[in-house]
């Protein structure tokens, strides 16, 4: 996601030990990357069950056949629902409503729930249709494997070198800087590790399930993330880290 960094110098100290704390940031970047901030307090109580909702919403699509409008659906919500949060004036408003704190929280449950449902969106787009085209399971599982281990691998990657902070857009989002602009991990060689080659684990289930509508979906999740870094993020990282 975004290519600001920060703290090069305690990030590869981090990286290059493990005590037990790096056990629990496994976890706990894994989760995040999902949609859920095991950091977030009390607010998980109304996060929770706003996943399970989207849960159950999604396994109503697939026994009612609303795949289309459910994976439409979770796209707007995710692509349009965080440009105009990050891009517009939306977040100052909940920044003068709710304080600085409680508006950052409030936008993590948000976003969180966003990350969560365009991933349930990219199942119900492989699900619609499934079976147009066919492959070889050795065609098939020797496109997959590499792709999903280079895509969530980056993604992943990424997400530990630069935090869950910025993961989830903090300096976006209160429209300053946290920290200083490093290089470190997958920065090193690549310029926006998470919207390129973090993507093609989501080309995956189109893949398996034979379905050109979720290799479709997963075209069209990679070229929103491409347009929002375009107009909203990459302008905001200019005047703050570049110039």
């Amino acid at each position: 996601m975004p290519i600001q960094h920060r703290d090069a110098g305690h990030q590869d100290s981090d990286y290059n030990r493990w005590p037990k704390e790096n056990v629990w940031k496994c976890f706990d970047v894994f989760l995040s990357m999902m949609g859920i901030r095991l950091d977030a307090g009390k607010i998980l109580l109304v996060w929770l069950p706003l996943i399970a909702l989207s849960v159950y919403i999604g396994n109503l699509a697939i026994e009612n056949d609303f795949l289309v409008q459910f994976a439409i659906s979770c796209w707007v919500f995710y692509y349009i629902g965080k440009t105009l949060i990050l891009g517009t004036g939306i977040k100052r408003w909940m920044i003068r409503k709710f304080g600085e704190e409680r508006a950052w929280l409030y936008f993590q449950m948000i976003l969180g729930l966003m990350f969560f449902n365009v991933g349930t969106g990219m199942s119900a787009a492989a699900l619609h249709l499934q079976g147009a085209f066919s492959l070889s399971p050795t065609l098939m599982w020797g496109l997959v494997i590499p792709m999903f281990i280079a895509g969530f691998g980056i993604k992943y990657w990424a997400t530990w070198v630069i935090g869950i902070d910025v993961y989830y857009y903090k300096d976006l989002f209160h429209e300053k800087s946290h920290g200083e602009w490093t290089e470190a991990g997958p920065y090193k060689w690549l310029n926006n590790p998470m919207y390129g080659i973090g993507y093609l684990h989501s080309y995956c289930l189109g893949i398996m399930f034979g379905s050109e509508w979720g290799l479709g979906y997963a075209a069209a999740c990679h070229l929103g993330i491409l347009v929002f870094y375009r107009y909203t993020e990459k302008p905001f990282i200019i005047r703050t880290y570049l110039q």
